[in-house]
């Protein structure tokens, strides 16, 4: 339908030129002259000559005519077909994800569409990240248009899929396809085009990690086990999860325990006053404020207002000590 509707555009703007260069050559007319008389002719409005015209210049104009009615009521039959039919959205969508995909940067690659790569889409846009869909299901490409999400649709292990998908400007690939062997080639395709973009590629048949460091892959998530949360952070708060392996593994033989728990703030002050920073013995993982917003996203200075609570893994003795400091 797109290339009829520009081909009736091209057919429409051969006429013009045709008539206007008609003009010019039989009645010796400006071109501006020859252009007006032409677009009033075309479009059958009904106004009178400009000039007066020769019997050449008059059967010239009367196959003019014929040609641009033929022209308008095709495109005419074209257009309302396509507005009945949708594919007229269908084609102005498609435009619409073209530019979107042309200014694309700083951007997530979500390869695959299933159960994972919906989760990632919906914690992707909670933080405001942009992101692109590549996905090989016609089918579920057409559930993407549905929700206006910025797509391409093809196999992500192609080289020419990812340029698509603007890989030289991108923060990091989600290689979550449906077998483990895909998301090893969609790695190594990946770093082959950008070497220092960050892939976090799901591991569902449990293979060998070996396998995985191969293909240069930053992070391997058993979304079957931990879900697609995690491959998130492994992404985008790769440190929250070095501290939780720093505290219940490189500590493992501490004899204090290792706790995670909320901590509900009584008065305003800020995670810099309570001591708490990623290198103290307390972690804070999120805050979720009496509103019921989360925020994922803060640094020392982050205000923190009463009602506000806060998550925290840390030793025992230390998550206590910052209770106490909370209960006074």
């Amino acid at each position: 339908m797109a290339r009829k509707l520009a081909l009736t555009a091209a057919l429409f703007g051969l006429f013009l030129a045709i008539g206007t260069i008609g003009y010019v050559v039989i009645e010796g007319w400006p071109p501006f002259e020859a252009f007006y008389m032409t677009i009033i002719t075309l479009s059958t409005v009904g106004f009178g000559e400009i000039k007066n015209l020769s019997e050449t210049g008059r059967i010239f104009t009367s196959f003019l005519i014929f040609g641009g009615i033929g022209t308008a009521c095709y495109g005419f039959t074209l257009l309302t077909e396509a507005i009945v039919s949708g594919q007229l959205g269908e084609v102005l969508g498609e435009k619409r994800n073209k530019r979107a995909l042309e200014k694309l940067k700083d951007h997530y690659i979500v390869c695959g569409f299933g159960n994972i790569g919906r989760k990632l889409i919906n914690l992707l846009q909670l933080e405001g990240k942009p992101f692109v869909v590549i996905e090989k299901d016609r089918e579920v490409v057409e559930e993407i248009k549905h929700r206006e999400l910025v797509y391409i649709w093809g196999n992500a292990v192609e080289k020419e899929v990812l340029k698509l998908a603007k890989i030289d400007r991108a923060k990091g690939v989600f290689a979550c396809g449906s077998n483990d062997s895909e998301n090893i080639y969609i790695a190594l395709v990946a770093k082959s085009l950008n070497p220092d973009i960050r892939v976090v590629a799901r591991n569902e048949q449990d293979t060998e990690k070996d396998i995985y460091d191969i293909s240069k892959v930053d992070a391997v998530v058993a979304p079957g086990r931990v879900g697609a949360r995690r491959m998130f952070l492994s992404m985008l708060r790769p440190h929250i999860l070095d501290a939780l392996d720093e505290f219940t593994i490189d500590r493992a033989a501490d004899t204090e325990e290792i706790l995670v728990e909320d901590i509900r703030i009584t008065s305003n002050s800020t995670l810099k006053q309570l001591s708490l920073k990623p290198i103290e013995t307390v972690y804070v993982l999120l805050i979720k404020r009496k509103n019921g917003e989360i925020e994922t996203s803060f640094d020392e200075n982050t205000p923190l207002q009463e009602g506000d609570i806060i998550i925290v893994i840390g030793h025992e003795q230390k998550i206590k000590g910052l209770e106490q400091t909370q209960k006074k």
